[in-house]
């Protein structure tokens, strides 16, 4: 049976705009949609009551209740799709991450309520982006993006990277889509341009991508096309060039080397994440599901 597709959901607009977005990844996949909450004391806000339970029913009944209507919600969008939920006692980081072992995509907005409130900040980003055993999809705002546009993937020639390529070719399969490779210029000159001499480098790792024995040999229908970025700031780039051509999704390795070394750990990760125009997909790297 092919593994669901995981929404992390806290009753608030962002996450009831992952779910949704999860919805349609789940009914291009073919697989079940999994509405997953964890239950634990970050749930709990002053005056002590869970922001989501109304009428003092206590926050789990609370939690239950509106589990089932967003799957009621769902259902009726998506008639043929097969939605269940789980209501689970634990911190946000660990139910995610469990989940991350059986999904094979996790969906969580960028800011939220009760057991997911501030899911990106702090340590349980780190947990979540770096250790995650599946793709993890991050969504900012309330309302649900577009699956439109080209898919962006930045890449250095790494094994990481690589995953990500295969991730978001796989992607741009599903949603018949245009995928850009995007390499930074190790180095730029002084009026912006790509320095001649970084070209063979980066053309090298392009070559190795979308070569006849690289990742695009596997995807012979998918439409794409390489850019290299020049710019200081790996992160500043792709959100620039993701806004640039209005992307649907901006996808990046856990890992990485040259310029997206650290993409996801410490500052960059948290720009692309907290300022991308779009959705950001993060691919774990083989060492990292552990």
């Amino acid at each position: 049976m092919n593994a669901p597709v995981t929404v992390g959901f806290d009753g608030s607009a962002t996450a009831r705009s992952a779910v949704h977005y999860g919805a349609r990844e789940a009914q291009r996949r073919g697989c079940a949609l999994q509405i997953t909450h964890a239950l634990g004391w970050p749930v709990i806000l002053p005056p002590f009551h869970a922001p989501y339970d109304q009428h003092d029913q206590g926050p789990r009944a609370a939690m239950l209740e509106l589990l089932a209507k967003v799957a009621h919600e769902v259902g009726e969008e998506h008639p043929d799709l097969s939605v269940t939920t789980h209501l689970l006692d634990g911190s946000a980081s660990a139910v995610l991450l469990d989940a991350s072992r059986s999904a094979q995509l996790l969906v969580v907005g960028h800011r939220g309520s009760g057991g997911f409130a501030g899911l990106l900040t702090g340590s349980v980003a780190t947990q979540v982006a770096a250790h995650s055993q599946c793709p993890v999809v991050i969504l900012r705002g309330d309302d649900s993006p577009s699956d439109g546009g080209p898919i962006v993937v930045g890449t250095d020639g790494s094994s990481g990277s690589r995953k990500a390529a295969e991730a978001a070719f796989t992607q741009a399969r599903l949603r018949d889509a245009e995928l850009v490779l995007a390499y930074q210029s190790a180095r730029s000159s002084s009026a912006g341009a790509i320095a001649t001499s970084d070209v063979p480098f980066w053309a090298t790792i392009g070559d190795a991508a979308a070569g006849p024995h690289g990742i695009s040999a596997q995807f012979a229908d998918v439409r794409y096309r390489t850019e290299v970025l020049s710019g200081d700031s790996a992160a500043a780039a792709l959100m620039s060039f993701s806004a640039r051509i209005s992307a649907g999704l901006l996808v990046v390795g856990s890992r990485g080397l040259g310029g997206f070394r650290g993409l996801v750990m410490g500052s960059t990760s948290r720009s692309v994440i907290d300022h991308a125009p779009c959705p950001v997909m993060v691919v774990p790297s083989a060492g990292d599901a552990d």
